[in-house]
């Protein structure tokens, strides 16, 4: 199984039913170094790409990623032959996990340079503000960059395999734009399947709405959701096209939908 990054906030029955399946789970604690309502969101603090996940300094988790990425660090020192530069930590599935330092701060869009879509084949953000050292990382891991207005990207997207569902807009006009200039060019398969779905009917404490995208989360073949997707008016749309895209759609029903800053997965 993998490790799991989540709110503390999440509900109680998705944090058990990711720690009955065997995952680690890590709960995101609420930092100082941005504002309250994303204090404890996933999406905020770190990104993963193909082969990396990068977290910034100043996530706060339970249990404390950082220490046991420091322990790992000094296990592996062997006078000159590893230094801090290189990845301590690997997973099962050889995703390295590396800190960076001092990328975010209090309000947007500063709080969004990690907040970016990644599948297997693109990098999606605000590139005007995602952290350099991350989409320097992007590009070396062969991923395609695209760039649209909205910095909560990774906020605003479901990720299902390489597919999106999004209530956003702007970013379903740059990815169909991007469609149909690959269609033009010939290379029509390499295209981002879509889902444009009603905006709204997600909860985020503070703010009239909250995004769907960061109420969900692909762990292996499901995509769980905090709180009960079927009361969004799109559920049936949403639901047909995760498993489209071969994961299962989980949800719970009698939690509202609320956004907690995705649920990201590595392996």
């Amino acid at each position: 199984m993998g490790m799991v990054f989540i709110s503390e906030l999440a509900c109680d029955q998705l944090k058990d039913d990711l720690r009955r399946a065997g995952h680690e789970v890590f709960e995101l604690l609420p930092g100082d170094t941005v504002y309250e309502a994303v204090a404890a969101h996933p999406d905020i603090y770190m990104c993963r790409t193909l082969r990396t996940l990068s977290i910034d300094d100043s996530i706060k988790t339970r249990p404390d990623i950082r220490e046991i990425y420091d322990r790992q660090m000094a296990e592996k020192l062997d006078g000159d032959s590893e230094t801090p530069m290189i990845p301590a930590m690997n997973t099962e599935g050889n995703t390295a996990v590396v800190f960076q330092m001092g990328n975010i701060g209090p309000e947007y869009p500063y709080d969004v340079p990690y907040n970016a879509v990644c599948t297997d084949k693109y990098f999606i953000h605000n590139l005007e503000y995602t952290s350099p050292i991350l989409a320097e990382r992007a590009r070396a891991e062969g991923l395609e960059l695209i760039n649209v207005k909205q910095g909560y990207t990774k906020c605003s997207c479901i990720v299902v395999g390489g597919a999106l569902v999004t209530a956003d807009r702007g970013i379903a006009n740059t990815i169909e734009a991007y469609n149909s200039m690959l269609k033009e060019d010939g290379q029509e398969e390499d295209g981002i399947d879509l889902l444009l779905v009603e905006p709204g009917h997600v909860k985020l404490p503070g703010f009239d709405t909250g995004f769907i995208g960061g109420t969900s989360g692909q762990v292996r073949d499901k995509v769980y959701f905090n709180g009960d997707l079927s009361e969004h008016p799109d559920f049936e749309k949403i639901a047909e096209f995760v498993w489209k895209h071969g994961a299962e759609p989980v949800w719970y029903s009698g939690e509202p939908l609320t956004d907690i800053g995705s649920i990201i997965y590595i392996d």
